[in-house]
């Protein structure tokens, strides 16, 4: 999916601002937007969204020692 696609802009697009708009809480707008990523990732190479995942896990630890 590109972001000039049809299914882009008058399915996903509008679909991912109405649950963002919906969602109460900073932590609420922010899964939706995490859930909303990883699908438009996955719409072009599914198998790669579990190396963006393992990716942001790792980032997450490494920050959270740098912080210690």
């Amino acid at each position: 999916m590109v972001f000039s696609s049809l299914i882009f802009l008058y399915a996903f697009l509008p679909a991912c601002l109405l649950f963002y708009l919906a969602a109460g809480s900073m932590k609420a707008k922010n899964t939706v937007l995490l859930i909303f990523s990883l699908f438009f990732y996955a719409w072009g190479e599914p198998i790669w969204v579990v190396l963006m995942i393992i990716t942001g896990i790792m980032i997450h630890w490494a920050g959270l020692r740098i912080d210690r």
